[in-house]
């Protein structure tokens, strides 16, 4: 039919990739961010692309007064809002003072990597503690799902 990528207009879905991840991964090394093994590559077609990032998974952890969370990486760089404290891609963020927290985790973020080349999303976690499980209540497997959404030039 002669459409292309570039010819579809904004708000088209234009490929869709996805990660699957089918085990349980523990963080042990605290204090930093640790990648859980969760994570796709997508190519965008052009520069205005974005690129809507849909995560779900689960999180476990059975130690008092954890301060642990999940959230989504583009390469190195650590999406969402750091300078207000305010991070919309944490799948759960907090000091639990229970033990045995199980948190079923989805989140959505709309990114803007502004290139064509390859571009890797995947999950990392952060806890202050050494017992930490990505994946960790698997009824079913956790999913990383990327779309990339046909954008506008300015």
């Amino acid at each position: 039919s002669g459409m292309t990528s570039a010819s579809m207009p904004t708000g088209s879905v234009l490929q869709v990739v996805q990660g699957i991840q089918t085990t349980t991964t523990t963080i042990s090394t605290t204090g930093s961010w640790q990648a859980v093994g969760l994570e796709a590559a997508i190519t965008p077609s052009a520069t205005s692309s974005k690129i809507l990032i849909t995560v779900t998974g689960s999180q476990y952890t059975d130690t008092n007064d954890q301060t642990a969370g999940a959230t989504i990486f583009r390469g190195s760089t650590r999406l969402g809002d750091v300078t207000t404290g305010f991070m919309p891609t944490y799948m759960s963020w907090g000091t639990g003072g229970a033990q045995d927290l199980q948190i079923a985790c989805n989140v959505t973020y709309l990114d803007s990597p502004s290139t064509t080349s390859a571009t890797t999303y995947s999950v990392k976690a952060y806890t202050d503690k050494t017992t930490y499980k990505w994946n960790g209540v698997r009824t079913s497997n956790a999913v990383i799902v990327l779309m990339e959404i046909a954008g506008w030039l300015i």
